[in-house]
Order: structure tokens, then sequence, then C-alpha cells
């Protein structure tokens, strides 16, 4: 069994179900908080893969916050040694920064929106399973385009890169899907200024997530466990 570690930038967006499932997997898990002052590694050791969460800072925030430029420098250690990554909305932006991706500032994508699966994504081994529409949470303001030499997984009408796979093992994801209800609930609550300066109503977002949540939830699980299976 491996260690895996995860990053988690904020104390509302921790790693849910993807966490459960490495546990339920057997696998040991150790968690990086940057909210509770915790120090990103320099370097992969003996860590089997990566996981890093979202978070409300960005790519564009590393003159002040020097854990993402560390973050960025681990990533770029992990995919290097072809270990598992699993890079969640932040995450993923970071990633792509990491595979020399610009990343910038556009609209605010906030709430459940339709996904579709790209056609490299029908035969991909994590996302494969997927079904080729379904709804998910997504949370973000910062894009990025396809990383070169990047597989396109997943797109929505505002966002054309939602999800990218960069050689067997690095996968980044924007949308939220390792959030159970309880978890989104806790961020709509924790969001309201957020929420309202970008015109998302909060009701909106608690009567698509008690509709989507746990369809979604199960369909992620299946995914999560696939992406574990590259830890062997």
């Amino acid at each position: 069994m491996s260690e895996v570690l995860i990053i988690q930038h904020q104390a509302g967006e921790g790693p849910g179900t993807i966490e459960e499932e490495l546990l339920g997997a057997g696998h040991k898990v150790r968690r990086v908080r940057i909210d509770q002052g915790d120090q990103v590694p320099d370097e992969v050791g003996l860590i089997g893969g990566l996981v890093v969460m979202g978070g409300s800072m960005g790519v564009r925030d590393q003159g002040k916050l020097s854990h993402l430029k560390a973050e960025i420098a681990l990533l770029k250690q992990f995919h290097k040694a072809e270990k598992p990554i699993l890079g969640i909305c932040l995450g993923a932006q970071l990633l792509a920064a990491a595979l020399g991706t610009e990343v910038a500032a556009g609209e605010k994508e906030i709430g459940w929106y339709p996904v579709r699966k790209l056609p490299d994504a029908f035969k991909d081994p994590v996302l494969r399973r997927l079904p080729e529409n379904f709804p998910a949470l997504m949370w973000h303001g910062d894009y990025f385009a396809l990383p070169k030499g990047a597989v396109p997984l997943l797109s929505t009408d505002k966002c054309a890169c939602a999800a990218f796979r960069h050689g067997k093992k690095a996968y980044g994801l924007v949308p939220h899907l390792e959030m159970t209800a309880a978890m989104v609930d806790e961020m709509v609550a924790g969001s309201r200024k957020e929420l309202t300066a970008a015109g998302v109503e909060v009701s909106g977002i608690l009567e698509d997530t008690s509709e989507h949540s746990e369809p979604v939830e199960e369909l992620a699980r299946v995914m999560w466990r696939a992406w574990i299976g590259l830890l062997a």
C-alpha cells in the first residue's frame, strides 16, 4: 500500500470522497494543511501519489503566497517521477502551471453545470466510466488552455478545458466531484458574500445539490477508485 500526500488549502475544501476511497483501499493518507501552517514537502521521497485540492487563491498569487510556488515545484517532481497526480480546481490550475501553461482570470463559473466528456475521455482509464453528460459543481474564476502534450477529457459551456490528463498518471479536474452534499452546504454557507457579488442565488445551488449530489457522488467514487488503481 502507498502513502498519498493530500494538500489542503482551506477548511471547507477538503478531500471528501477521495480520501474516503483511498483509506477504504488500504492506503495511508498524509494531509498537508496550508491553512494550519503546514509546509509543503520539497521532495517526493517515498510518497506514492499526490492530491492537490481547491482554494480561493490562484496561480497569480504566487508572489504573496509562497506555498503555491512550492506546490508547483512539487507537482513537477511528481510528474517527472511518473507518480499519480490528482489536481482538483486550484490543484488543476497549479498542475497546468507546472506543465508550462498560463492561468488567467475570467468569468466566474459557480454552481451546478452540465459537463461533457470529450472523445478521449471515453477510453481514458480513469474517466471512461463516467456518462457522456452529467452535472457537476463548478466553482472557479480562473481558466487555462490545454497544456502542451495533454489529453482533453471534459468541458462545460464556459470552461473548454475542464479536465485533462498529462502522461499516464497526472490528472487535472476543475469540477468539484469530491464533495458530498454536506460539504457543498458548508462551502455555500461560508461563501455568501462571494456568491452575492457573483450574482449567484444560494437557493439555486442548494436545490441543485439536493438533486444532483448523491448520484454524482457515486459516479465520482468509481472514478477515484480507478485513479487509486494507478498507485499500484
